[in-house]
This record gives C-alpha cells, structure tokens and sequence, in this order.
C-alpha cells in the first residue's frame, strides 16, 4: 500500500510540471499575439516625398534650368503651354525675373517640362527639343507670345523655333519621333507627387506657390529666402 502512494504522488508531481510548462506556452503565446496586434496598430513611419528639386537633381535630362547653381533661391517652374494663366505669367513676369534675379545669380530657374493634359504634351516634347540646342527658356517665351490655337499646332512649334534660330531639320526630327514623351509622363507623376494639381505651380526654396500670383509675391519670396 506504501509503494502504491508513493507512485500516485510521484504522478501528480509530473503532471503538475506539465501544466505549468502549458501555462509558460500559452503566457508567452499571449504576449507574442499582444506584440504583433501593437505592430499592427502602430502608425507608420512617414515617409518623406521626394521634392521636384531633387528630382530634378536626381533626373537631370528631365529638367532644364537656368541661372548660378549655386543660387541661394531655386524657383522650380510647372507650367503647361495650354494654359492661359502660365502664358500670362511669361508674358508679364519672366523677363523681369530674369534680368532682376537669374542674372544676378540670386536666382537658379528648373523648368519641368510639363502637360496638364494629352492635347499639350507635343509642346511640352517641343520644349524639350528646344532644349538639346540649350535654347528652352527662349522657346518657351516664345511659344507662349503665340495665341494658344496656334502655340499647340505643329506649324507653332516650327515658328517658335525659327524665330530663336534653331537647327530646324534637327528639332522637326525630335519632334516627329516623339523624343520625350515619356521623360513627360515621369514629370507628371513626379509633379503629383509633390502635390502639384493645375498650372502654374511653383516652389521657391520649396515652398508651394499655386497660380500667377502678382509680381511683387515673387519678389517678396525671392528676397526673402536670399536675404536681401
């Protein structure tokens, strides 16, 4: 009778090491699910955007730019050649710009070749054209002094670049094959992404500045970020 208890309690002992081994199991179990529901529920890291001036700097041929590169001011450009506000923009406060603030080297200008819609992306790839004869700022000014029913024609095209002297036989031949429609296309989604929804859009030092706001905006911007 002796042997017999001493059997039972000896199999009492192990199977209370047992549930002890379970409970360790389903504890750990039960952290492990709490771990992941806090990864899970966690909000992400957020993520930074890529500004248009480092994608710019990052994607050179897709961008054209004019002025010091060690300007204290970048003015990035997106402007589409239909439209009426861009052409207004270039019409009255470019080549003040220009004289007043890329000449000096205040300024550093990267215009991204843009189009707010299919019908415009012949004459934002004109642009570019324009630009492997390193004439674009002066074909844009001059595709916007144009009325808009004829700027986004072929015939346009053509009379904007004779009137700056480009090499025509040349710049038809990129026209025709449609040299840049995809640099285009990675400049829209580029433009999105930095939360570019119409024309103009501008970003001095990065900071937004939608429409054709008044000249003395620009200046005031300008001299801000230049310290003058």
């Amino acid at each position: 009778m002796a042997k017999r208890s001493r059997k039972t309690k000896k199999t009492q002992e192990k199977r209370g090491t047992n549930w002890m081994v379970i409970g360790g199991v389903v504890l750990v179990g039960v952290i492990g699910l709490f771990a992941l529901l806090f990864m899970a529920l966690r909000e992400p890291e957020p993520v930074q955007a890529m500004t248009l001036a480092e994608f710019c700097s990052e994607n050179d041929g897709n961008c054209v730019s004019i002025g010091e590169d060690n300007a204290p001011v970048t003015f990035v450009e997106v402007s589409d050649f239909g439209c009426p506000h861009c052409q207004a923009f270039h019409q009255e406060k470019a080549a003040t710009i220009r004289e007043n603030y890329v000449d000096p080297g205040t300024v550093k200008w990267i215009f991204i070749p843009y189009a707010l819609r299919l019908e415009t992306v012949p004459a934002a790839n004109a642009a570019l054209c324009s630009s492997e004869q390193g004439k674009y700022a002066e074909f844009a000014d001059t595709l916007y002094s144009l009325p808009t029913e004829v700027a986004l024609t072929r015939d346009g095209f053509i009379t904007a670049a004779s009137e700056i002297n480009l090499d025509i036989d040349s710049f038809t031949t990129c026209l025709e094959e449609g040299r840049y429609n995809q640099t285009i296309s990675d400049n829209q989604q580029a433009a999105r992404a930095a939360g570019v929804s119409g024309t103009p859009t501008f970003f001095i030092n990065d900071q937004i500045v939608t429409g054709n706001v008044p000249l003395s905006e620009f200046e005031r911007l300008f001299d801000q970020y230049s310290g003058t």
